[in-house]
């Protein structure tokens, strides 16, 4: 069965989707960005929909290859980021987990780049629209050729090699550019909001 089978069967199932429905890029996108955001159990496409749950990284592996099954043509993008969360708009208690680290969360963030026609298109399925609500930059709308804002801003950004493992790729990247403190700081950053979210969506 094809991803994009298996993930109309999903949404089927969760009552997303109705039996009939065509998946078009849009509807695709909706479906992806909406999944929560935790982490599944490992980034395999196969995984993120049967969980139906992701992080940047799990969404846009999944989302470039629902996409090249459509005849699109998708690469998956990295970039590294230091990111100082605004006090104003962030739990205490996830920017208590960045203290050590001087108040910065680290990550190397994954998106979708489309080759199309009129020139490339960014997607970032990141965050769910539920989560507008606490102003998360949601990416609300799909059109294909118009490009959406990244979640984080980048300082540096490569192109996954269609040959090397996407996660295998990442991990490269967060080992080169960050400690192992900051690492870690991540990991708790990460697991604690996703922890909230889920608090949240319950």
């Amino acid at each position: 069965m094809s991803l994009l089978e298996l993930l109309k069967t999903e949404a089927v199932h969760r009552g997303l989707l109705a039996a009939d429905a065509a998946l078009d890029p849009a509807t695709v996108f909706y479906l992806v960005r909406d999944m929560p955001y935790r982490r599944a159990s490992n980034g395999r496409p196969e995984t993120i929909i049967s969980e139906w749950q992701g992080t940047c990284s799990g969404k846009h592996y999944l989302l470039a290859a629902l996409f090249r099954e459509m005849g699109l043509d998708a690469r998956v993008m990295a970039g590294a980021l230091r990111y100082h969360p605004d006090p104003a708009r962030t739990d205490p208690r996830l920017l208590a987990l960045l203290e050590p680290v001087g108040g910065v969360f680290v990550d190397v963030h994954n998106w979708v780049e489309l080759a199309l026609p009129s020139g490339p298109m960014t997607v970032d399925a990141t965050w769910p629209v539920n989560l507008k609500q606490y102003a998360f930059p949601v990416n609300e709308t799909f059109e294909l050729g118009q490009s959406q804002a990244l979640a984080y801003p980048i300082i540096e950004t490569h192109i996954v090699p269609d040959e090397q493992d996407p996660q295998a790729f990442k991990e490269m990247l967060l080992q080169k550019h960050f400690t192992p403190q900051e690492l870690a700081a991540r990991d708790a950053f990460i697991q604690a909001l996703s922890q909230m979210l889920a608090a949240a969506e319950s």
